[in-house]
């Protein structure tokens, strides 16, 4: 269920929403470089793989316990604290590459670092988005969030390509920068104190609770575990989109940075127009955007060029970015608040898993098999995906209307 706004207006929100889109111009321009680093420090696939893997493990690790901590303590304090993190990894990097010590080690800690942020920020992002909207209709608001993650991801991607060739190393402080004005633009949102109090029950007992409100709502349980679909797929894509820009697409850091644009550029557009073409409660769209996002998959893996990969890219981050709006808007809408935190961070730690997963099998196939045969084995999975939970959810449809449609007992009267 949705909570009611925390504050009268539109302040708050739009305030978080500045907050979102300063931080992802940090998670843009760090991922763009850090990876473009990696292949001038003699990193091929397997270390891409190996700082995907440094991303992913801190979530996985620590995800459930970031839960537990977005719904006992105030969740804008947490979010600043990580993002704070984050922004002394970015400069810890930076000051190494001044000092022309910048080594594969030191991207991968500091990568590793970041992931512990992340395994903080995200879900608490996404737990502080209902308790700040001034309405119910979390879709739309939802699409806004898109739109203003994906002007972040857009320019942090246009500069650090750009920024990597000229400066190198240097340019980390552009990420450590963007980080430290998210986590000041976060004094701007008002506290969101939980709806639980701390208790003394352990990460177990909690996470028991949660798991029965999913038990209990089986659409909510399929939109929960499906949610981890689209993020993995981001996650795991991301893992080759450096090695599959440089030698697939023949092109340079500037260019690896355009490339990456053009997912944001489709995502901004998908924020734009899936109020409009996607409702509140229609579970079947879920199905369909994971769908549609499979096959726009399949032809940007199949891209023979630059230029249509380009092409292919905007598509493919239109309908992965509608993925990614409805999947969280469901659950932000359905899910209790008090639980609201763990759910959001479980998702995260499934999608972590998946990473973590396809991260493996990149750094052991990696130099046997192309980067675009990985691609394309990936984007295949996720039209499957799609195509089970349209079958899924049709079947829990049917089940509640026969439950409907069967006659309650008359009770006597006494």
């Amino acid at each position: 269920m949705t909570p009611e706004p925390t504050a009268a207006g539109r302040g708050p929100l739009v305030a978080l929403m500045a907050t979102r889109m300063v931080s992802f111009i940090g998670v843009a321009a760090y991922f763009i470089l850090s990876s473009w680093l990696a292949l001038q420090c003699g990193a091929g696939t397997r270390g891409q793989a190996l700082l995907a893997g440094a991303l992913a493990v801190p979530s996985l690790v620590l995800g459930l316990y970031g839960g537990l901590l977005i719904d006992r303590w105030e969740r804008r304090t947490l979010a600043q604290c990580a993002e704070v993190l984050r922004a002394a990894a970015a400069a810890g990097l930076a000051l190494c590459s001044a000092a022309g010590e910048l080594r594969m080690w030191h991207l991968f800690l500091a990568t590793l670092v970041i992931g512990v942020g992340n395994a903080i920020t995200l879900p608490c992002y996404g737990a502080l988005l209902p308790a700040v909207s001034v309405d119910d209709r979390l879709v739309r608001t939802n699409a806004q969030w898109q739109i203003m993650t994906q002007i972040g991801t857009i320019v942090g991607a246009l500069a650090g390509g750009p920024l990597v060739d000229a400066w190198g190393g240097s340019a980390l402080w552009m990420p450590a920068a963007a980080y430290l004005g998210a986590a000041s633009l976060l004094f701007l949102v008002p506290a969101v104190r939980p709806a639980r109090k701390a208790a003394k029950a352990g990460l177990a007992a909690e996470f028991r609770t949660a798991f029965t409100v999913l038990r209990t709502d089986r659409k909510l349980l399929l939109v929960t575990v499906f949610s981890a679909v689209p993020v993995g797929f981001l996650a795991a894509a991301n893992t080759l989109l450096a090695p599959f820009a440089q030698n697939d697409l023949g092109t340079d850091a500037s260019g690896f940075g355009v490339l990456d644009s053009t997912w944001g550029i489709g995502a901004l557009a998908a924020g734009l127009l899936v109020s409009r073409l996607f409702g509140e409660r229609k579970h079947a769209n879920l199905s369909r955007s994971l769908l549609l996002t499979g096959l726009f998959a399949i032809l940007f893996a199949l891209a023979p060029g630059f230029r249509s990969g380009l092409a292919a890219g905007v598509l493919l981050g239109f309908f992965l970015s509608c993925a990614n709006i409805m999947f969280p808007a469901y659950i932000q809408r359905d899910a209790p608040d008090a639980d609201l935190g763990k759910i959001l961070s479980a998702v995260f730690v499934a999608s972590s898993a998946v990473q973590l997963s396809f991260v493996a099998w990149v750094g052991i196939a990696g130099n046997a098999v192309s980067v675009r045969a990985i691609l394309l084995v990936l984007a295949v999975l996720v039209a499957v995906l799609g195509g089970l939970l349209h079958w899924l959810i049709r079947d829990a449809d049917a089940d509640a209307d026969t439950d409907a449609d069967t006659p309650v007992p008359a009770q006597p009267v006494s």
